[in-house]
């Protein structure tokens, strides 16, 4: 498989590739397409009160292959009010929707949001801390290519990361909120275009790298993947919380030295296993290991609110995911990292351990009984980072560079024999 990446052209040149499939100028709205008063003035369609209209969904022949721009301003922005430009949102868990949240304070609940197949996936600002403007038409882009979907504001690209669109046959909604409990936003809409697969857009603004990353999402979870260019290299799959944000910085590009791939997913597991997702997750691509851990979120698992039986069950059903999941791979469980306490004074590194660190302390024994019983190896960064409390970085739970940086290369010396490199 090859991520969905394009080559860049300037929206003027893609625009010569097609001709759309469905164009607000010159097609009329379907009344049965219609909610509230829709009404065009001198081109443009303005939408009060909570109406709302859509594209129908006959102008998507090729679901996983299309690009709709929608061309919308705001007379006014109103505290605690949603426009959404685009919602192809099926009952189910399928297709995506684009929305603008204004929010005065604080300056980034001034942003633009995104849901693919019921996932959340990530929010933007819209010109800093300024926020968007009034009155000034902002083009809103979704573009899908085999399945992929990326998403645009003004040609920049809402995140550096595409989505699974699972396909519905739903039409495309212009100012229909996904919840129909939030207050809408009035919003005048200058422009709608639906194409299909001969138009080819790209910004000129997609970020530059020689080794891209995206995202592929199911129902319950969602991964971070590399742009599959070598099928034949061996893969990886990372799940652990922010501390894994932390040690995938050195880690992935290590592994790229060893052409191999590291896929990660930045998740935890607060309550019962969602083995069904896991599993489908694990078995998304054939993976030669898995690096799991699910710790530090879980430090209110005390044993007067969770038993020693809950948690032995709910590490056995994690480690049972990842198993059955991805049968072919190696498994293997890295320990939770210490609690540590506050730093001592503002300039002097952290000295002792949390106050909640006793908890970590179970989650780990707990941890490596269920391991041994599932015959997974366990690779024990607890031990090896208590000792080097200096680097912790005072707020309790996350660490500095070199930190991270051991927690890379003691997985760096198990994955490279395993994987033969």
């Amino acid at each position: 498989m090859r991520a969905p990446f394009l080559v860049t052209l300037t929206l003027a040149a893609a625009s010569s590739f097609g001709t759309p499939l469905w164009d607000l100028a010159k097609d009329e709205i379907p009344a049965a397409l219609k909610s509230g008063t829709v009404e065009r003035v001198d081109g443009t369609v303005a939408l009060a009160d909570g109406a709302a209209f859509a594209v129908p969904a006959t102008a998507f022949p090729d679901q996983k292959n299309f690009t709709v721009q929608v061309t919308a301003s705001i007379p006014e922005f109103v505290e605690n009010t949603v426009f959404t430009p685009m919602k192809k949102q099926g009952d189910g868990d399928s297709g995506f929707s684009f929305s603008m949240n204004y929010r005065a304070e604080p300056y980034w609940a001034r942003q633009v949001s995104t849901v693919v197949n019921k996932i959340y996936m990530s929010s933007m600002g819209i010109n800093a801390q300024r926020g968007p403007e009034a009155n000034k038409p902002y083009v809103f882009t979704v573009t899908v290519r085999d399945g992929f979907a990326s998403f645009y504001i003004d040609d920049k690209p809402y995140k550096k990361c595409y989505m699974e669109v699972i396909p519905n046959d739903e039409p495309l909604w212009i100012g229909r909120n996904v919840d129909p409990k939030a207050k809408p936003m009035a919003a005048v809409i200058h422009d709608v275009k639906v194409y299909g697969p001969d138009f080819q857009y790209a910004s000129p603004k997609d970020p530059k790298t020689e080794f891209p990353r995206g995202v592929v999402a199911g129902k319950g979870w969602a991964l971070d993947i590399p742009q599959i260019d070598h099928p034949e290299w061996p893969k990886v799959l990372i799940y652990g919380d922010s501390i894994s944000m932390g040690y995938r910085g050195p880690f992935i590009p290590e592994m790229l030295k060893h052409e191999v791939y590291v896929f990660h997913c930045c998740s935890f597991v607060g309550g019962d296993v969602p083995k069904q997702a896991l599993e489908e997750m694990a078995g998304r691509y054939n993976f030669a290991a898995v690096v799991f851990n699910n710790g530090l979120h879980s430090l209110h698992w005390t044993p007067d609110k969770v038993s020693d039986e809950v948690v032995h069950d709910r590490m056995r059903d994690l480690a049972e995911s990842f198993k059955k999941g991805a049968p072919q791979a190696k498994i293997y469980y890295l320990m939770t990292t210490p609690h540590t306490a506050p730093r001592p004074a503002p300039n002097e590194p952290v000295n002792a351990l949390g106050d909640k660190n006793d908890v970590v302390i179970r989650l780990n024994t707990i941890s490596a009984q269920v391991m041994q019983e599932e015959q997974i190896e366990i690779i024990d960064v607890y031990s090896i980072l208590a000792k080097r409390l200096e680097l912790a970085a005072g707020d309790g739970y996350h660490w500095h560079g070199p930190a991270y940086q051991i927690i890379s290369d003691e997985l760096t010396k198990r994955l490279l024999p395993l994987l033969g490199k």
